[in-house]
């Protein structure tokens, strides 16, 4: 369940889009509902802390004449509050739509108000494209957060695409880790232990000190005692461990891998 929040100082616009958005849930069955629709961005943050469970999402508009917040300020008080958000900034003029960007507020999107959005209280189809859009990039990015892992790095957490991993080993003489990606290497202060703890069945120890995901396994060089990975990474296998994993890629069926 998503639970929508409204923010717009124009009444009439309010209930514009509070129809609108209304209407795009029920006629394309989204679980979702609008929780709060405000003109006081004081109000609207007073109802998102008494609400804890669900997935947020705003509807801001950027100006906010009147009030002593604008669109930008309440977007940064809610993003304080460290809970799963999503921001779309409403505006009538594009250039403060791009400064979202530039204030690096990490907005979903925004939506450009034309005046000729307001002469109907039905949704034409500029307005239909976007709320599918913004509708379509949560579900993308509630995916691919299921298929993530967040990884505390100092003051950092890094999200970690699973699919991504090839390999994670721990660094000899150090409390350190190296996680292979597809495309990169990180060097984290963590243990492979809680690293493991993260992972599902997707991922083996070939050793006590590394970790790799069998999909990424390319080769099995059982006399050399080596595996061969995506992306040419090649590594060795201790004696006790070789015999065991050939059988278990072969029982999971990753037939063609083993070289005798």
């Amino acid at each position: 369940m998503i639970d929508i929040y409204l923010c717009e100082d124009e009444l009439s616009q309010l209930n514009y889009f509070k129809k609108v958005i209304e209407s795009f849930l029920k006629e394309n069955h989204i679980q979702a509902e609008i929780v709060s629709a405000r003109n006081n961005p004081l109000f609207t943050i007073n109802d998102f802390i008494k609400n804890e469970e669900n997935t947020a999402l705003f509807f801001l508009d950027v100006e906010l004449n009147g009030y002593t917040m604008d669109g930008f300020g309440l977007a940064r008080k809610l993003k304080k509050q460290d809970r799963d958000i999503y921001i779309v900034f409403l505006t009538s003029q594009e250039d403060l739509a791009f400064r979202a960007f530039e204030y690096k507020l990490e907005p979903l999107d925004y939506i450009i108000k034309k005046p000729e959005y307001f002469l109907s209280d039905r949704m034409g189809n500029e307005m239909k494209v976007r709320m599918e859009n913004i509708f379509g990039k949560i579900e993308l990015m509630k995916e691919k957060k299921q298929n993530s892992i967040s990884i505390s790095a100092g003051s950092r957490v890094l999200e970690v695409n699973k699919d991504d991993i090839l390999f994670i080993q721990a660094v000899k003489g150090s409390h350190q880790i190296e996680i292979y990606l597809s495309y990169k290497k990180l060097t984290l202060r963590q243990s492979l232990k809680n690293i493991s703890e993260m992972l599902d069945e997707a991922f083996i120890f070939i050793s006590k000190s590394c970790i790799v995901q069998k999909q990424k396994i390319r080769e099995i060089d059982k006399k050399g005692r080596k595996i061969f990975l995506e992306c040419g990474y090649e590594l060795e296998v201790p004696y006790r461990e070789i015999g065991s994993l050939c059988k278990l890629m072969q029982g999971d069926g990753h037939y063609g891998l083993v070289v005798q």
